[in-house]
């Protein structure tokens, strides 16, 4: 999949083959504002679902959390790459 960033001003102006680049290039589109990314467009089946999808369904002190500190913790441990968790 190939990103490609605009600022907001090209976007207004260029909104359908945008669109087009999205559905059918399967790209996703940056939306920037004064060279920041603000907004991004994609198509909807490339979203994200796995387990940011059911945020809110385990409590803070629920033990999958727990094991997967302990995963992270392991793998560090290891020197293995692994991403911090941010709950909250």
């Amino acid at each position: 999949m190939h990103n490609e960033e605009i600022s907001i001003a090209k976007a207004k102006t260029h909104f359908s083959e945008l669109i087009n680049k999205v559905v059918y290039g399967h790209e996703e589109i940056i939306i920037t504002k004064r060279g920041k990314p603000v907004a991004v467009i994609t198509a909807p089946e490339k979203k994200e679902a796995g387990l940011t999808a059911v945020k809110g369904w385990l409590k803070e002190d629920d033990a999958f959390f727990k094991e997967m500190d302990r995963i992270i913790e392991e793998r560090h441990s290891k020197g293995l790459r692994a991403a911090k968790v941010q709950r909250g």
